[in-house]
């Protein structure tokens, strides 16, 4: 026998462009229906599921190493942000098209020393040899 708590509704949470968002309250208007669940339901009931072919993704998946400090600051700026921490790398994979491409135009300094100009160290230039010697 099924109990009472699986067959209770439970919140779904998901995100939606905002033209769809809009879609959604336009359909509620022009069916007579309550609330955006009801809308939601309703398209579901009628959804052909075997029939649905997903658009090609233009995505991969990539697995990468991070320093605990920066996975630190990626996921509690997602967090502050309230967006999630891929979407945040993907902004700052996107930012470096806007700056210079040439090797090393992206990279932090790494201490304070490398902030300071180098000195100049100048080679002795080299003597000639003498003309005219046998």
């Amino acid at each position: 026998m099924a109990s009472h708590h699986l067959l209770a509704s439970t919140p779904l949470t998901f995100e939606l462009p905002s033209l769809l968002v809009d879609q959604i309250h336009a359909c509620r208007r022009r069916l007579g229906l309550k609330s955006a669940s009801e809308v939601v339901r309703h398209a579901l009931a009628r959804f052909d599921y075997k029939a649905f072919q997903p658009p090609p993704r233009d995505q991969c998946q990539i697995s990468v190493r991070l320093a605990p400090d920066q996975k630190r600051l990626l996921f509690w700026s997602a967090r502050q942000k309230k967006v999630s921490a891929g979407e945040l790398l993907r902004a700052a994979l996107e930012s470096l098209s806007i700056r210079p491409a040439f090797a090393g135009a992206d990279r932090q300094p790494q201490s304070n020393e490398s902030n300071m100009p180098k000195k100049v160290i100048k080679k002795p230039a080299k003597k000639k040899a003498a003309k005219g010697k046998k």
